[in-house]
């Protein structure tokens, strides 16, 4: 692998997206692509179509081959935009005409009141200032004149992987400092906002931690994360571009505090917290989420399908296998279930919609089959509400029981901990110096954050040898500091 140091060393995010226009004022975005590289390996990968909520035009049709029906059923912008941010956290944003790509990404971000700001490498600009003999420089030109490979020329990740070929040629061809000092030339150092003591940035953690910006009253603005919480932090403040919700922020921001984690899982989980706890103005996403509303099964005498619905801090572990759907809001919670009810024919009375002693209102419009009045054969209503929640369910739990998760890091002492069983946090722990753990935290109830969190922590393959597979005995020794910590 080829020692790289300056910039060069800095993640960089390749990105490409299709849209619905030209205009990330009144067009939307149809599909992203992104391939992270770290140290000149991929790193981290990333596809998905969007619902744009609009009508595909047929030129974009015709362009990229995405039709309407192939959206029907893509997520939303603001339900991937977790990990979009997760992905691009830190990274140079590395785009052809790279304007065009970061205007629609931050209008996006911007319509949830995310701040987003990454540094900028436009391709073109790169293409053209290494290789100024040629005249046009589109990525049509340079799929062809590279010999790069794109199978699927105007889908956002074969062209996001054809600028990352790119980079990689150039790596090969060009000296290392003349190609870094072509990059730098495009990317311009952030500048701290006056208000700021710079003592202040130097204190911030280089590696994974929480970060807090307060106003002069010292209340809290804006909490994040990040695996690189000084640089994450000055990329808040780059110049350039600079409006909006970020642009707001960085004028407010009196005071910086940090917090050094030993690793991602940690920050991740404390940044959540601290997001409920002390709800900054400007984290809208994960503010707004709390209370969260949760829909469990059960029975009724005769054997129906039904529903009882209780609130987040009423389910324990042992519960959440029997999780049907997670909602934001109780008034959420209700639309989605008459919904439901609606689109397969569910009984709203067995759904707990209607209180009443007789048949309810839906089987007088024909729309319930009459399981109100024990009229419908259970197998048949309970097989409809088995497939109305079948794709709203919580993820089964992957282990066969509770998993102890450590990070460590090199700037800290010890490791942190956490027991986690059915995607609950059982307990949080730190590591005594004599080995032994000591328990922060005891067992708190589901929480969807952190079960998104956690549920994409398991999932990733290079977080594996992380994870210690328990039994309930093993825990409880654990816990009781009867075994060591490591």
């Amino acid at each position: 692998m080829m020692l790289v140091k300056g910039v060069l060393a800095r993640p960089m995010a390749f990105v490409d997206i299709e849209t619905t226009g030209g205009s990330h004022f009144t067009s939307r975005v149809l599909e992203v692509g992104v391939v992270r590289v770290e140290n000149g390996q991929v790193t981290a990968t990333y596809q998905t179509l969007l619902q744009p909520d609009e009508a595909i035009p047929e030129f974009i049709t015709g362009l990229t081959g995405i039709r309407d029906q192939d959206v029907a059923s893509a997520p939303r912008f603001a339900s991937v935009a977790s990990e979009l941010a997760e992905i691009l956290d830190g990274a140079i944003f590395v785009a052809h005409n790279v304007r065009f790509d970061y205007s629609f990404m931050k209008m996006e971000f911007d319509r949830l009141d995310v701040p987003f700001k990454p540094p900028m490498l436009c391709t073109v600009r790169l293409s053209r200032r290494l290789f100024p003999q040629f005249r046009t420089h589109k990525l049509a030109d340079l799929i062809e004149r590279h010999q790069l490979s794109a199978p699927s020329r105007h889908r956002a990740y074969d062209d996001a992987h054809c600028l990352w070929q790119f980079f990689g040629l150039c790596l090969a061809q060009f000296d290392l400092d003349e190609l870094e000092a072509a990059i730098n030339a495009q990317l311009k150092a952030p500048s701290i906002p006056s208000q700021l003591d710079p003592a202040q940035v130097d204190r911030l953690p280089e590696g994974p931690g929480v970060y807090i910006f307060e106003d002069e009253d010292g209340s809290p603005l804006y909490v994040g994360k990040s695996v690189g919480v000084k640089r994450r932090v000055l990329s808040h403040f780059a110049s350039d571009y600079e409006r909006g919700v970020e642009h707001k922020l960085a004028g407010r921001v009196k005071t910086l505090k940090g917090i050094p984690t030993h690793g991602e899982l940690s920050a991740l989980l404390l940044e959540s917290e601290m997001v409920k706890d002390m709800k900054p103005m400007y984290n809208r996403m994960l503010r707004n989420r709390s209370p969260v509303t949760l829909v469990l099964d059960g029975l009724t005498a005769e054997g129906y399908a039904t529903v009882t619905i209780r609130d987040t801090d009423e389910i324990l572990a042992e519960d959440v296998e029997h999780l049907l759907a997670v909602y934001s809001t109780p008034g959420r919670t209700k639309q989605s279930l008459e919904a439901t009810c609606w689109d397969f024919r569910l009984c709203p009375k067995l759904m707990g919609l209607e209180q009443t002693s007789r048949r309810c209102f839906a089987a007088q419009l024909g729309k319930c089959m009459g399981a109100c009045a024990g009229e419908e054969d259970v197998a048949s209503y309970n097989g409809r509400f088995k497939m109305a929640f079948g794709r709203q369910r919580i993820a089964a739990w992957p282990y066969r029981g509770p998993i102890l998760i450590q990070e460590r890091h090199e700037a800290l002492d010890g490791a942190s901990g956490y027991i986690i069983g059915r995607w609950c946090l059982v307990a949080s722990l730190r590591e005594l110096p004599d080995g032994s753990a000591e328990q922060l935290a005891g067992p708190q109830p589901f929480d969807l954050d952190r079960y998104r969190i956690i549920r994409r922590y398991v999932e990733t393959a290079s977080n594996r040898g992380h994870i210690t597979p328990l039994s309930d005995r093993q825990a409880e020794q654990l816990l009781a500091g009867a075994v060591r910590y490591n």
